[in-house]
């Protein structure tokens, strides 16, 4: 591993941050930072760097936190209350009463008062000092100071250490599009000398912590308006450590702000004898919560062949525990993307879970100097493979590893139970899509011709396979459709396709005309009448739409899954509302959305309270039935 090159980005970030424009989220800069502390680099005790703006000092320095990371594992969550303890025992052998606060996930500054006149508002900086940002805040928190049983004289200096952020709501609605997280906001907001009057009125100051001429002294001397609101300072003995991280978590999932933790700091009769280090405070530490994000390093790449004939990379990465899972393995989109980020070994990248389920590559931290090639022939059929610098694809349309990715996905829209991928791709030597197979299975799949794919005849797993074929009684005619498995022929086309051979009005405003086209063409139709007649002389009941009447029709668009509401498909669900008419959020006549959570924050969720459209969950649209 370069350590150059990791201290290099590591001091990159930090002057990205303090100019307001971020290149890594804040998990992902702790990461990189403990990588070089385990790597005995020095760079870690430069809290900050020198900038030509960063002119005005603090009157005292502003350090930041020692951190404690808890993480999931299989049993739960590890609080790390052994680490915390260790911290506490080396700080007191007696029962000290410690404070919790919430640790937001903004941008600090120091509200600096001279007697009680505002002096100066700067940014954290280097913690020596900081960039002059009276200006943009001077007219929400120059008449807040209001002194409690405090005698102040003009030669007194006060600091109040706050964190700025922003409503996590607002930020979503307004400016999630453009900025990776609410904390990357935030520093644009504040660091850029053009401000905008309107972006920095939007910000919550939240106060921490109070010096008076250098000592803190409590927060109860001091009262706010409505600009500075107070922290959730909670009072707990170190026993119940764990207990109050815990009503911390719950505090998270409802507050307005982003909290990426909790502070835990003595009182301030305590923090002048504890001092401090180069670094951080002896007598505070952030307790983490368990990211979304974890940093790693790249060791290697594979190439999986797709059902277009795409070939997409699955990087290798060196194992490391992510929400309770060790991720060895993340997508890496497409070759282009490998290119360009310049992924090889010993890449450092960040890694989340799409989903909270397939980790993907959120970013590339630092790239590497030796490049992964990419293939020149499909691992599959040796085809030459064409590279337009975004897809590497390989276009042998009998490729064995792209037919099986077409039966592999045609066993979803099929809904056949307890069939695996693995065990239909040793179908793609004979067999080009879903209702050949089908066809096969429910003729010759009873004989002795089913071990040529490696099930044995009569065993257990010869019946499964048998009755999950066996058991589809019926099929729209649209699933028929796409079982073909035909690149890029999803649902939307599917449905209006099974209209018109239905002699319906279909409406393909929205999809792609040539591929209209293709599936217009009469061979085309003629194919799918076929599979259909011979599907339903197997005994299968091929449901073909039917006209609807728009007097008793509901319109409505559906997203996110419904089984958590009984139904195992959307087509599922349709079937219990006959009357249902599915259409888009851009058409005029939908009424409805319906979703499988009302907190969900999907594109799709904005859109319908924009229009004004009637947002149901799967469990809540019974009023048909």
């Amino acid at each position: 591993m370069n350590i150059q090159r990791l201290e290099s980005k590591y001091l990159d970030a930090k002057l990205a941050y303090y100019d307001g424009k971020p290149i890594m989220s804040d998990a992902e800069f702790d990461s990189l930072e403990t990588i070089l502390k385990k790597e005995g680099s020095k760079v870690i005790e430069q809290v900050g760097s020198k900038r030509k703006d960063f002119d005005f000092p603090h009157p005292t320095k502003m350090l930041s936190l020692a951190k404690i990371q808890t993480e999931k594992t299989k049993d739960g969550t590890n609080y790390a209350t052994e680490a915390f303890m260790k911290w506490y025992n080396k700080r007191t052998d007696v029962a000290v009463p410690l404070f919790a606060s919430p640790k937001f996930d903004g941008n600090a500054i120091n509200i600096i008062y001279s007697g009680t006149k505002l002096s100066h508002i700067l940014t954290r900086g280097n913690g020596v000092s900081g960039k002059n940002v009276t200006d943009r805040f001077k007219g929400m928190v120059e008449n807040d100071l209001v002194l409690v049983d405090l005698d102040i004289n003009e030669n007194d200096t006060i600091e109040i250490r706050c964190e700025v952020a922003i409503d996590t709501k607002l930020f979503d609605e307004k400016y999630g599009k453009d900025f990776a997280n609410p904390r990357n906001y935030v520093a644009g907001v504040i660091g850029k000398d053009d401000f905008d009057v309107v972006k920095v009125a939007q910000l919550s100051i939240l106060p921490l912590h109070y010096l008076l001429n250098g000592l803190h002294v409590n927060q109860y001397h001091f009262s706010r308006n409505e600009h500075c609101w107070s922290s959730f300072d909670t009072k707990f003995l170190p026993e119940k450590y764990e207990e109050t991280i815990k009503s911390f978590e719950e505090l998270r999932k409802t507050y307005k702000l982003q909290l990426d933790g909790v502070v835990i700091a003595f009182a301030p009769l305590y923090r002048e004898q504890l001092g401090e280090n180069d670094h951080d405070p002896n007598w505070a530490i952030a307790i983490k919560y368990v990211p979304d994000e974890v940093v790693t390093s790249v060791e290697g790449i594979e190439w999986n062949v797709g059902k277009t004939g795409e070939l997409t990379p699955v990087v290798l990465l060196k194992p490391v525990n992510l929400a309770g899972t060790t991720v060895r393995r993340a997508s890496g989109y497409n070759a282009g993307y490998i290119v360009k980020h310049k992924i090889g070994p010993d890449t450092l990248v960040s890694v989340a879970k799409a989903g909270d389920i397939i980790p993907e590559i959120q970013n590339v931290i630092v790239e590497s100097e030796t490049l992964f090639e990419l293939p020149m022939f499909c691992p599959s059929c040796d085809s030459l493979l064409h590279f337009d610098n975004i897809h590497l694809m390989c276009e042998n349309e009998t490729c064995k590893a792209r037919i099986a990715k077409k039966l592999g996905g045609a066993i979803g829209v099929l809904d056949l139970q307890r069939i695996g991928g693995r065990t239909i791709e040793k179908f793609a030597e004979d067999f080009t899509n879903m209702l050949d197979l089908m066809i096969w299975v429910l003729i010759e799949g009873d004989t002795k011709q089913i071990e040529k794919y490696d099930i044995k005849h009569n065993s257990r797993s010869h019946e499964i396979f048998l009755d999950a074929f066996k058991n589809i009684k019926s099929l729209s005619y649209e699933q028929v459709i796409r079982s073909l498995g035909i690149d890029n022929v999803g649902k939307k086309i599917s449905i209006q396709l099974a209209k018109e051979h239905a002699g319906l009005e279909p409406d393909y405003s929205g999809l792609e005309r040539a591929l209209v086209d293709k599936m217009r063409l009469d061979y085309m139709k003629v194919n799918i009448e076929d599979y259909v007649s011979t599907l339903e002389k197997l005994g299968i009941t091929i449901d073909r739409p039917k006209e609807v009447e728009s007097t008793n029709g509901v319109y409505v668009c559906m997203t996110g899954s419904p089984k958590d509401f009984g139904f195992k498909t959307k087509d599922e669900f349709v079937k219990n509302f006959p009357n249902i008419i599915e259409v888009s959020l851009t058409d005029p006549k939908c009424e409805y959305l319906i979703t499988d959570s009302y907190t969900s924050s999907s594109g799709k969720m904005k859109t319908a309270e924009k229009k004004g459209i009637t947002i149901k969950t799967y469990g809540d649209f019974d009023f048909l039935s």
